[in-house]
């Protein structure tokens, strides 16, 4: 065992060697008294750091993101195991190398090397961090959150997931939603677009809809959030930072040429594939809204060569069910319903993205798109003319109601039950075949 160097004998030493050699070329005892100011100060006070539950977030096959906010300067800690009991479990740390990432709000850690369709269970911490003297920093012991559990996406995984849309920051109604899809036991939800009640301007902004949510504590915190954005999402100074609180889908999911594609996902949950696809604005690039700012236009037209590629990959391929994500629909029966592509008011469907997307949503046997927007909820069943089904989740406002949508494999179909959650009843259930 290496002897452990007293400090004050090694400092002597080393003064008494520099004072022979060159006078005054040591600073000791000024490194002495930063020393022993660093020393004296207390430990920083950790208690009550952690400030919501973990939110899990963009799960893959063999990673999951967790975030969760604080209320000081910290660092941020996971760790997983495949035992609850958490024996040795794996502990990731905020930030890379060469020096952790403190922050004061959020903590951000990616649980990587997991294996598909397996059951973990993890916690999160925050160790508080004090400057005593400069830079010097000094760091608090680990505060704990409770351990919570969640499964990783795979061919194995459980056929199960629940899509909630256009929830605007009403959070009050969203706690029904979040109580029925763990009722439920759904191991996966897809958040499909309009978190934001109209746009978000601040960090705070993001963390109110993402992290801290009033009356949802924990909604994440055992299934994790699969998120697809929504036009209302893309508003406010601090919309374009979401990364800061959410993060993006892995870079390694997407080939260097589709690298701004950073919410689209295709993954399997089961015999269930599912696809995510970013309509965007409701309105064209050329509205004055935003101010010359909006690129949507060749964003559809990326995911468009995106989405073919997605159906090569043999999961995807093989995959008895793939259900579709848009936020904004990609059909209308109404002739008048606004298309998105005209300067007056705002989307009702959106045509450019049906136009792209749909004939290969159609050639390679998706059953069903899953959307929002409009805050009423509609079934559009496949015809001859669209070979695939779409289901229009209900939202805020008006006389409608807010829907969750629990959809999973059983009795050999894709089985979608949409619930009215303001009333806790069953409006409606779906149910498609397997692809041929």
């Amino acid at each position: 065992m290496q002897k452990k160097i007293d400090r004050r004998a090694f400092l002597k030493t080393a003064a008494l060697a520099a004072a022979s050699t060159s006078a005054g070329a040591a600073m000791l005892p000024d490194e002495q008294a930063a020393w022993d100011k660093w020393e004296g100060a207390p430990a920083p006070r950790a208690a009550g750091i952690l400030s919501s539950s973990p939110v899990l977030q963009c799960p893959a096959p063999d990673s999951v993101g967790v975030a969760f906010s604080v209320s000081a300067l910290s660092v941020g800690y996971a760790e997983v195991a495949d035992n609850q009991s958490l024996e040795d479990a794996r502990r990731f740390e905020t930030g890379g190398f060469p020096v952790k990432q403190a922050d004061g709000r959020i903590h951000q850690i990616r649980m990587t090397g997991l294996k598909p369709g397996t059951r973990y269970w993890y916690r999160v911490g925050a160790s508080a961090l004090v400057h005593p003297v400069g830079y010097w920093t000094k760091q608090s012991e680990i505060v704990w959150s409770a351990i919570h559990s969640f499964v990783t996406p795979g061919e194995n995984a459980p056929s199960h997931f629940a899509m909630m849309c256009d929830t605007h920051a009403e959070f009050s109604q969203m706690s029904r939603i979040t109580s029925k899809y763990r009722h439920l036991g759904a191991p996966f939800v897809v958040w499909n677009g309009d978190v934001a009640r109209s746009k978000m301007d601040c960090r705070e902004d993001l963390v109110r809809h993402f992290i801290e949510l009033p009356e949802n504590d924990g909604y994440a915190a055992d299934a994790p959030i699969i998120f697809n954005p929504g036009n209302h999402d893309y508003r406010g100074d601090y919309a374009t930072r979401l990364e800061e609180v959410f993060m993006a889908r892995p870079s390694r999911e997407r080939d260097a040429k589709y690298a701004a594609l950073k919410r689209n996902f295709a993954f399997r949950i089961g015999e269930i594939a599912l696809i995510g696809l970013d309509t965007g604005e409701d309105k064209p690039d050329n509205h004055p809204a935003f101010g010359g700012l909006a690129r949507f236009r060749r964003y559809r037209e990326l995911q468009g060569e995106w989405l073919k590629a997605q159906f090569v990959r043999p999961e995807i391929a093989a995959a008895p069910y793939v259900v579709a994500f848009a936020h904004i629909p990609l059909f209308s029966k109404d002739p008048n319903a606004n298309p998105g592509n005209i300067l007056e008011n705002f989307a009702e469907w959106q045509a450019d993205c049906a136009a792209l997307w749909g004939p290969v949503l159609a050639k390679n046997g998706v059953q069903l798109v899953m959307a929002g927007h409009t805050h009423t909820y509609r079934f559009d069943p496949e015809t001859p003319k669209r070979r695939w089904a779409q289901l229009v989740g209900g939202g805020r406002g008006g006389s409608t109601y807010q829907t969750l949508v629990d959809c999973r494999v059983d009795g050999g179909e894709l089985v979608a039950d949409v619930w009215n959650t303001d009333k806790d009843v069953l409006v409606a259930t779906h149910k498609f075949r397997a692809r041929r």
